[in-house]
């Protein structure tokens, strides 16, 4: 058998038909090829796992929050990604109205939070969350139609605030008791069946909008976008009758998170619209995603073509990307994401389309496959068949920058603070792999 640096499995080819490697664990990978790879020669399976990925933390200054379809509420700070904080900026409509006796009295004025199950940091810790109004209406400049993580508006009169503990995955729900001159005022005005309450434009101009904050717990909760400030009265026919109005949350295209971090003292605290891509080898071989933030991770094969220089390659035949996340960088706490499309990119490290893998002659989009390892914890990966993306850049010539940047899914990427911490193929802790099984024709 032949020595060829890089190589770790050297399979002979004797017949045609399909070839079943014994993979780790125990898992037999079946392959198929034609009898074209099949001459006078022999023809091998060679499995390569000696190419190191390229991988690197790209920052982009600003991402879209609003339409995300929840409210993002809290601060928390670690070691990996700094301080963050989250507060919600929405509008509400007017109550419909109807007829009340004269005999009604005001009760309270609540604005009424649901959870969504998203969460981030110690649940098991309180967190006090407060209501101002706004002092400027949300409304998009010229030619905008999104507003961002660094988008805000001036924040105007104290509405109330609360300090509650949430159980997010049961579905808790923040009820916050308001300011009762507010409720007063407004309760007046649907006594009166004011104007104000029957015009939109009247109504936005009175009420430009609320903000809701929440610090110093090291939590942050994900809400639905389904708030409301509830009105309680009650009046009294023959036994006493409580009832309520809603100002119900309105104008969703106009919803957006504000999202602060705080890098000092971490890897990230170089990061800037000068600085926007940080080499692992520059961060201990580490690198970072956390894309509500705008901190995308990008894997990238400057050195896949080397395969071409093998004398016995033919072409690649299956490929596969292990990314294990970093000891300790994940937990109940700081959860990973779910679901991390592998997403195409260039130099400009914009999003392009998910990549996919042939399934049962059907392409399916690359999702990552989390496996948790719930005992040990070292053998947590994401996988990816990267098979078709490689051919493909095996057959570009050119000198480029492309590579995947891993993102979650669009509906999640900039709602969820979930993160992800990996090592690069040199990391002593966690180490991503390729391997990379091609046909081999020595003569």
């Amino acid at each position: 058998m032949r020595n060829i640096p890089g190589v770790v499995a050297i399979i002979p080819v004797l017949l045609i038909g399909f070839i079943f490697l014994l993979a780790p664990g125990c898992q037999k990978t079946a392959i198929q090829y034609g009898e074209q790879y099949v001459g006078n020669g022999v023809t091998n399976i060679i499995l390569v796992d000696s190419i190191s990925p390229a991988v690197s933390t790209i920052y982009k200054d600003s991402v879209i929050t609003s339409q995300s379809n929840g409210l993002l509420v809290g601060s928390y700070s670690d070691n990996y990604f700094g301080k963050t904080s989250a507060a919600a900026y929405l509008q509400l409509a007017p109550p419909l109205l109807s007829d009340i006796l004269n005999n009604a009295q005001y009760d309270s004025l609540a604005l009424l939070l649901k959870c969504n199950g998203l969460y981030y940091g110690d649940t098991t810790a309180p967190i006090t969350i407060s209501v101002n109004q706004l002092g400027q209406e949300l409304k998009f400049a010229e030619n905008q139609v999104y507003f961002y993580n660094t988008s805000s508006f001036p924040i105007n009169t104290a509405w109330g605030s609360r300090t509650l503990q949430l159980r997010p995955l049961n579905g808790d729900s923040a009820n916050i008791r308001l300011n009762d001159n507010k409720g007063l005022e407004l309760y007046n005005m649907i006594k009166t069946k004011s104007p104000v309450l029957q015009d939109n434009v009247l109504f936005t101009d009175y009420l430009k909008g609320l903000y809701i904050s929440g610090a110093g717990n090291n939590n942050i909760y994900g809400f639905k976008d389904s708030a409301v400030v509830r009105l309680y009265y009650h009046q009294t026919d023959i036994t006493r009758d409580n009832k309520f109005f809603d100002f119900t949350f309105s104008n969703k295209p106009l919803q957006f998170n504000h999202i602060t971090a705080d890098r000092t003292g971490t890897p990230l605290n170089g990061l800037n619209t000068q600085n926007n891509e940080l080499l692992s080898t520059a961060a201990a071989n580490t690198g970072y995603l956390q894309s509500a933030t705008g901190i995308y991770l990008k894997i990238s094969f400057p050195s896949i073509r080397k395969l071409l220089e093998r004398s016995d390659f033919v072409k690649i035949l299956k490929a596969d990307l292990i990314i294990k996340p970093l000891s300790g960088s994940y937990s109940a706490l700081y959860p990973l994401p779910p679901v991390l499309y592998a997403t195409s990119t260039d130099g400009a490290n914009e999003p392009g389309t998910p990549i996919t893998s042939a399934a049962s002659g059907a392409a399916t989009t690359e999702t990552g496959n989390l496996y948790l390892d719930a005992i040990y914890g070292a053998g947590t990966n994401y996988s990816y068949d990267v098979t078709a993306y490689l051919q493909q850049q095996l057959a570009n010539a050119a000198i480029n920058k492309d590579g995947l940047l891993l993102l979650p899914p669009a509906e999640t990427r900039f709602s969820s603070l979930n993160r992800l911490v990996v090592g690069d193929a040199q990391n002593v802790k966690n180490k991503l792999q390729l391997n990379v099984y091609y046909i081999s024709v020595s003569k």
